[in-house]
């Protein structure tokens, strides 16, 4: 009797070891940049992690390094380790400011679902421009697989980085109740010693932009 007391013991703690020794894994989302061997996203993302891949919508997969690291921007650039075989849209940074309030804005991302198989989502919305924290904040309806995705303004730029509620309050004196991005301001100083936001926007149709940018935006996965 004791040695099968014993014995489911040692099973139980063989599990609990098993389950606490599994690397967790985070999702999030990034975008290209530059010549498309470079990615942004947030830092909380991937600041413990391991191993990170980035996986594009032509179903690439590839393993990537934190390049820049700015926590207290919660800001990352990752590199990676090959250039995907996509066609990406170049994207043009406005690093203005961010005064505008009530400014349209769009931004695109993978459903909760989180597998590639799904459609990127067009999510629309507003700004409201939020001094106290520096960040833009938003009126879109966002899941937490979106932090990390690009905030486009209707010239088709970049203005900013989304980064969810329960996120920003880690890093920024945010509350969580809303949702918001890091200003284009922060991602060019970043960036500047990397990347030259020298690419004009095309002249496209809203929705032939939004078809060409989405090989731009990536799911993260870091463990």
């Amino acid at each position: 009797m004791l040695k099968v007391i014993g014995g489911i013991f040692l099973l139980g703690l063989l599990l609990a070891l098993m389950i606490f020794n599994t690397p967790v894994t985070k999702l999030g989302s990034g975008f290209l940049i530059g010549d498309g061997r470079h990615v942004f996203t947030y830092h909380q993302l991937v600041k413990e992690a391991d191993v990170i891949n980035v996986k594009f919508p032509n179903e690439d997969d590839i393993e990537a390094k934190v390049l820049i690291a700015d926590p207290s921007h919660d800001l990352a650039i990752l590199e990676l380790k090959e250039k995907p075989k996509i066609n990406f849209q170049p994207l043009k940074l406005n690093a203005k400011g961010i005064g505008l309030k009530n400014e349209s804005v769009f931004t695109l991302g993978y459903p909760w679902t989180n597998t590639m198989e799904d459609q990127h989502v067009l999510i629309e919305g507003s700004t409201i421009a939020d001094s106290a924290s520096g960040l833009i904040k938003l009126k879109m309806s966002l899941d937490p697989v979106h932090s990390g995705s690009p905030l486009f303004n209707a010239n088709q730029e970049v203005i900013g980085m989304v980064l969810l509620g329960v996120h920003a309050k880690s890093v920024f004196p945010v509350k969580a109740v809303h949702d918001f991005a890091i200003p284009g301001m922060m991602l060019e100083k970043a960036a500047e010693k990397i990347v030259k936001y020298s690419q004009p926007v095309q002249n496209l149709s809203r929705d032939s932009f939004i078809l060409k940018s989405k090989n731009n935006i990536v799911l993260i996965e870091a463990r």
